[in-house]
């Protein structure tokens, strides 16, 4: 029987390769891995127990790996034969297949859980939880239409008051609520952004620390309140902010 998994996974297989090979230092390699994960393509073979209960109330639970120091990892397989491989009993396995962006929220969403382990006992690919969560948050900013870091001073951007309407209210009313409990944003704007034709609000956030702490948090606030309306994201600290915030006032400011 065709492994569908493998053919999918081929080129991210011959990129982590290189990247072991390399020790690290193939860049061409971990930008094609980037790439792979975030646009779906690489798909992932998940060990998994399913519970007895009713049909109604079965859990998945995921199959770990202790990592050198005993911390939990999930599996990740990119074909039947690396299953088999690490399976050397073989042990009657059951799996789901996963994309990145799936088996990451399951990862993020289990505080115990260190990471990734891609084909364990061969590859033993490791990818930390610290960078799963960078990556997801690329995954989130694409698919919530938060893609700030992609506006630069060269694109056909034009920016103007934001439009008033209950819509607006709501957005502005929940990011305030957002911001007054967390201690690293300082300052936020909301404008509207008109970019290459398309009309999208555009939230420009003074903040301490990384951006990567912060944005996948008001990247849920606004998926939950604009409404399916477009927001991009964008950093005080990227090189159009002030071009975006110039002769406006700031919506929230400590």
């Amino acid at each position: 029987m065709a492994d569908y998994t493998e053919r999918a996974n081929e080129e991210f297989v011959e990129a982590i390769t290189r990247i072991k090979e390399s020790k690290g230092a193939d860049k061409e390699a971990n930008e094609k891995v980037t790439e792979l994960l975030l646009n779906g393509t690489a798909q992932f073979l998940m060990p998994v127990m399913i519970t007895d209960e009713p049909a109604k109330e079965r859990k998945i639970l995921y199959g770990v790996i202790a990592g050198k120091d005993g911390q939990p990892f999930y599996m990740l397989f990119t074909s039947k034969q690396k299953i088999k491989e690490w399976n050397k009993e073989g042990r009657k396995i059951k799996t789901v297949t996963h994309t990145f962006e799936e088996a990451a929220n399951k990862a993020v969403g289990d505080p115990r859980i260190f990471g990734f382990v891609i084909n364990p006992m061969t590859d033993d690919f490791i990818i930390g939880r610290a960078v799963i969560q960078g990556l997801l948050t690329k995954v989130n900013g694409k698919a919530f239409g938060l893609e700030g870091e992609k506006v630069n001073e060269d694109e056909d951007v034009t920016f103007k008051d934001v439009r008033e309407d209950e819509v607006t209210e709501e957005l502005k009313s929940s990011l305030t609520e957002f911001c007054e409990k967390n201690d690293d944003i300082i300052k936020v704007y909301l404008r509207d952004m008109i970019r290459n034709g398309h009309l999208d609000y555009v939230l420009v956030v003074y903040h301490t620390g990384s951006m990567d702490d912060v944005f996948p948090e008001i990247m849920e606030v606004c998926k939950a309140h604009s409404h399916g309306r477009s927001v991009a994201l964008l950093s005080a600290k990227a090189p159009v902010a002030s071009k975006a915030t110039n002769g406006a006032e700031p919506f929230f400011m400590k």
